[in-house]
């Protein structure tokens, strides 16, 4: 059968209701099938491809399919924005031969069933522009991307050019099968990966952002980001670069902060540690600096042995002394003599001195007359300030006293209407009857609440069968499925024969990744025979257990393996450890040698399969040696085949022959056992198990049939749910109005049974008003006595003050009449010393003699202390009675220090080095401290700088995109909001909340993996990236098959608002990836929706496929049918 040829077609449709009433369509050209076409009817062009399927060369060497592209889109690149993908072109990529795609510049959507190629187009921007093929979530290997049978593949995707620009960037890649390398060209030269990255950062493409590009295999993975990374992710999509930098500096800058205060605690903690340590030593180092000083001091005294003149120092005091006696003799004769001529001066100045202590006392009473007549003074004026604030208190309360009775004629009225309204008709209210008519509502409500929860748990109990049905469904579709592939067959041959070997098949797939290293299938599903016509041949030496036995590379493997089949499944199945490589298994002669004893090769070259099974075959059923030939052997070649000792044994034709030797007994010592060839039970191409797949179809009918019926019961039950819910609705409605006409009814008798309490309370009010107005009025007389008494305390303190004023002027001259007689008696003694200047002079000299004397034995003194702890040279003068009194006072002295010395206990010499060398790292300790203390300061600033600039733009932008969150979600009436959560003392913990809401009465939860279901996260997934469109940093955006759990309703409102969004005049493309659409969907002008139709089926010349025309046929059967 030739291989299939996979065509793709793109379909344009601009009619928004495809099964709905017929509108005129617009008209758009798509490629350059029909370029001079001016058809008014609508224009359905396919992608172009090579008729041929040919891919020996490279398009972009022929250069015609560039030349082709840059044709086209030439007059439509204004409405793109740089970057945006105008073309992207395909050759031998997964699926495609050949295909071509022109997006539009805003909304496309790319629908296709599943399995013609619409991941493949996200596969080939995502590899076509330099990213690994991780981002996609699928194959790893580059070569896994090149089509079935072909030997490379090829991308090409041209961008819009920015303005500065000269032309398109181009960009292709050619993807090789064979080395599974990469390689590509930039406007058809050829360039290295890094320059396609520099240009895709450049545009600001961020494949590998989620918020960006999200492939159909990570649609799960976007919904398990954590807000953390959906920060980074959303930054990366919708903020400027610059926010970006600033971003990252502050996770710098609050790290270095981080560590600061880190270094900072560890610091001070190490200083607090050697703080301790140092007043631990400390009195073993006071003890030591004390000893020094005594022995010091000892040292000192010792030195001084043979000390100063101490006894000459002496004798000089005592001349001085003598001489200071000598002239104070003098001057006492002298005054003696002078005496009649002094005393006059001596009298006089006696009575100076009396009368000049007379003046102090004297100014003194007059300081204090001052000091009286003040507080007299400031009491005069406290009792007059007093006065005033006793006449403003009395004031004040005659002025409260009309408000007063006007607050009395109030509670007067409020008695009279009061008495008016209790003679008024008594109003009626029976409490039992309303309780009785309430309770009848709220037993009706609770008849219905029971009903709706009994008809709850049916239809939980319904949901839970539906989706048993379904899983088990789905269970058959997949054994269908199986049955059709080679692998399937054997899988459900095996279940019917050897179903422990399934079981244990079944767990290995699941649990490929809990060993060392790789455990391979049973040959019988892992291996294969390359030509059918050698299966019976090579099967031939095989038993069953060959093609059972699990293979393992390692001991540990083997180990893990048994212990899971044996002891946990308690399985009964074969394993077998092989660590030797295949290629140490060498077949004993060539391809030609033994085609020459007549037959065709060794069964090991027509076995397909993984390395180390084939290689566990050799080694246990020598696969390698074991000869096979499809005819039968002459007896010439049989002859040869027995004598070769390197072979033994062989199958040819339709006989197995195992040669036996002795080679005891010498080399014709010869045995062959010969047996029938029998049909191998494995590796054949049997055909579909036609009666399990019917007894597989039959149970997926039954299934159906009763999901069916599931589905209708389910239906039911909703209804009468709804019913139940309305009658409880309406009882809820009526039992409200009977409550509130109950609370008025009873408000109103209420009221007029408390008028009483209320005539009570304002008579009470009346008479505490009138108490308090007779309490006013005494207050007032109390101040009016109070007035008088103060102005009696007045009068009597400014008669005082008069009186007082008068005792200080009389204080005053007594003082002035002091002063003059001190003036006159300093004048008499002035003009007396005058006259006796030559004795008062000769008075002095003698004086300042006997004073220079003092002086000269003062020093004396001090000279002779000084000499006593001075080293004298000369002691040799000194004499016995000299000398003993030195060596007295030496021994003395030193025998006091030796004494403190023994009570002074000296610690370890060590403790003393290790104190000092410990406050000198403690001082380099505190240094750091302070320079570390100032550069957490500096970067403080700096973040408070950054974060001044950055945080009001982040908020700025999250505001933008909760604004939009929640508008999308009001449109389905659920709720939505995104928020920032701002961690202060993590910087790196900042991240996104999204908080949804689907139900009525619920409250906003936060996004995530566990609390919504699928479909709730799809809508909530794509509503966050439409949030995003309109702050889009990247020229484009794709999401793959997000609408997939959506129920029909969410999806069609999710439509709706991204055609809204998308297709704004100044938004960036955007690529929808979908297999399934819903009728009567909105469409936009902007919006441009690609079909693709690909598969065997497609013709070589797809000019020959006219969906216009397709369209055309569906509208005049519809008319005909109507």
């Amino acid at each position: 059968m030739p291989p299939s040829r996979r065509r793709s077609r793109s379909v344009v449709d601009d009619d928004g209701n495809v099964g709905g009433s017929v509108r005129k369509r617009q008209r758009r050209r798509e490629t350059e099938i029909k370029p001079d076409s001016d058809d008014d009817e609508d224009q359905f062009h396919s992608f172009a491809q090579d008729d041929d399927g040919d891919d020996d060369d490279d398009d972009d060497e022929r250069g015609t399919p560039s030349q082709r592209a840059s044709a086209i889109v030439a007059a439509a690149q204004n409405e793109y924005q740089p970057g945006a993908i105008l073309r992207v072109t395909v050759g031998n990529f997964v699926t495609y031969e050949h295909a071509e795609f022109y997006p539009g510049p805003n909304l496309n959507m790319v629908i296709g069933p599943n399995g013609t190629g619409k991941s493949s187009l996200v596969c080939a921007i995502c590899l076509g522009l330099g990213y690994h093929s991780n981002v996609l979530g699928r194959a790893t290997s580059y070569g896994e991307f090149v089509k079935h049978g072909k030997d490379k593949a090829t991308i090409e995707i041209e961008l819009q050019k920015r303005s500065e620009d000269m032309r398109n960037p181009v960009i292709h890649l050619r993807i090789n099968r064979e080395d599974n390398s990469r390689q590509f060209k930039l406007n058809g030269q050829l360039s290295a990966l890094k320059d396609i990255q520099k240009l895709m950062s450049k545009f600001r493409i961020q494949i590998d952002n989620l918020c960006q590009f999200l492939p159909q295999d990570k649609v799960a993975e976007f919904a398990g980001l954590s807000p953390i990374e959906l920060l980074g992710k959303t930054l990366q999509a919708a903020a400027p670069e610059i926010m970006m930098r600033q971003q990252e500096e502050l996770k710098d800058m609050y790290f270095k902060q981080k560590e600061y205060q880190r270094q900072g605690a560890d610091e001070t903690e190490r200083l607090r540690i050697m703080a301790t340590k140092q007043q631990g030593l400390q009195p073993d180092v006071e003890r030591l600096r004390e000893r020094g000083e005594i022995e010091k001091s000892i040292k000192a005294w010792e030195s001084a042995l043979i000390l100063c003149s101490y006894q000459e120092a002496r004798e000089r005091h005592g001349q001085a002394k003598n001489k200071k006696r000598e002239a104070e003799a003098k001057l006492k004769r002298f005054q003696q003599g002078a005496g009649p001529a002094m005393q006059a001066v001596n009298a006089k100045e006696e009575y100076a001195r009396a009368v000049q202590a007379c003046i102090p006392p004297l100014k003194r009473k007059v300081a204090d007359g001052q000091r009286i007549a003040k507080q007299l003074a400031d009491n005069i004026s406290n009792l007059d300030e007093q006065m005033k604030d006793v006449n403003n208190r009395r004031q004040a309360l005659r002025n409260g006293i009309q408000r007063k009775k006007t607050d009395i004629g109030v509670h007067k009225a409020k008695i009279a209407e009061l008495q008016r309204e209790m003679n008024k008709k008594v109003p009626t209210f029976d409490a039992a009857d309303w309780n009785t008519r309430i309770r009848e509502r709220e037993h009706q409500w609770r008849e219905s609440d029971g009903e709706a929860q009994r008809l709850a748990v049916e239809v939980g109990e319904v949901r839970t069968a539906g989706k048993a049905k379904s899983t088990r469904r789905k269970q058959v579709q997949e054994q269908i499925q199986t049955l059709d592939t080679r692998e399937g067959q054997e899988l459900s041959r095996l279940e019917h024969q050897f179903p422990d070997v399934a079981a244990g098949y079944k767990w290995l797939m699941e649990h490929k990744d809990a060993f060392q290293k790789e455990v391979f299938a049973p040959p019988a599903l892992s291996c294969n025979i390359k030509d059918q016509a050698y299966s019976d041949l090579v099967q031939s030496l095989l038993q069953n257990d060959d093609y059972l036995c699990f293979v393992t590379q390692c001991k540990e493997d083997h180990t893990k393996l048994s212990d899971q089949f044996y002891r946990t499944m308690g399985l009964s199945v074969s394993i077998r450890t092989c660590a030797s490589p295949l290629d140490s298994f060498r077949s004993p002669m060539s391809s030609n040698d033994i085609r020459r004893l007549g037959l065709d090769g060794f069964a090991i070259e027509y076995l397909d399969g993984p390395e180390p099974v084939l290689a566990m075959l050799c080694a246990d059923k020598g696969l390698h040696k074991f000869g096979v030939g499809r005819r039968d052997i002459s007896e010439q070649q049989y002859d040869r085949l027995i004598q070769t000792e390197s072979i033994g044994s062989f199958a040819a034709g339709s006989v197995s022959y195992k040669t036996t030797r002795r080679a005891e007994y010498g080399p014709q010592a010869v045995s062959t056992t010969t047996s029938q060839i029998r049909q191998g039970m494995f590796w054949t191409n049997r055909p579909v198990d036609s009666v399990e797949k019917n007894r597989l179809q039959q149970e997926l009918e039954e299934i159906k049939e009763d999901i069916r019926t599931l589905s209708e019961k389910l239906n039911r039950l909703e209804l009468e749910i709804a019913a139940a819910e309305e009658s409880k609705k309406a009882s809820d409605n009526e039992i409200k109005t009977l409550r509130e006409a109950k609370s008025a009814q009873q408000s109103e008798f209420n009221k007029w049974k408390a008028i009483p309490k209320h005539i009570e309370d304002e008579q009470a009010k009346e008479a505490q008003k009138r108490r308090v107005l007779a309490d006013v009025q005494s207050k007032i007389d109390g101040f009016s006595d109070q007035l008088d008494d103060v102005a009696v305390k007045l009068a009597e303190a400014v008669l005082e003050l008069k009186n007082h004023v008068s005792q200080m002027e009389e204080a005053y001259e007594e003082l002035l009449q002091a002063q003059l007689r001190a003036l006159e008696a300093e004048s008499e003694v002035a003009a007396l010393r005058e006259k006796n200047h030559e004795v008062h002079q000769l008075l002095e000299e003698g004086k300042r003699v006997i004073a220079e004397f003092a002086a000269q034995q003062q020093q004396l003194k001090e000279e002779a202390h000084v000499l006593q702890r001075q080293v004298a040279d000369a002691v040799q003068g000194l004499g016995a009675e000299e000398r003993a009194q030195l060596e007295e006072l030496y021994h003395g002295k030193t025998a006091e220090q030796r004494s403190r010395l023994e009570f002074v206990h000296a610690a370890n010499p060590e403790v003393m080095r290790e104190f000092e060398r410990r406050a000198h790292e403690m001082e380099k300790l505190q240094e750091r401290m302070a320079q570390r203390e100032e550069q957490t300061g500096q970067l403080a600033a700096k973040i408070a700088r950054v974060r001044g600039e950055w945080e009001p733009r982040l908020d700025e932008l999250i505001g933008r995109i909760n604004d939009a969150f929640s508008y999308n979600f009001e449109q389905i009436s659920c709720a939505g909001e995104v928020s920032v959560h701002k961690d202060e003392e993590d910087f790196d913990r900042w991240a996104i909340e999204i908080r949804v809401k689907f139900r009525p009465g619920e409250a906003l939860q936060i996004l995530d993996q566990h609390r919504q279901s699928g479909g709730e996260r799809s809508v909530s997934t794509i509503f966050y990236l439409m949030s995003l469109q309109s702050m889009a940093q990247a020229p484009f955006r794709v999401v793959d098959e997000i609408n997939q759990g959506m129920d029909p309703r969410n999806e069609r409102m999710v439509h709706e608002r991204m055609v809204d969004i998308a297709c704004d005049e100044h938004s960036s493309q955007y690529f929808l990836i979908t297999p399934k659409l819903l009728t009567g969907l909105r469409y936009h002008p902007r919006m441009k929706v690609l079909c693709i139709a690909s598969g065997p089926h497609v013709p070589a010349d797809n000019r020959k496929i006219d969906f216009g025309n397709f369209v055309k046929i569906k509208r005049q059967l519809l008319a005909a049918a109507s």
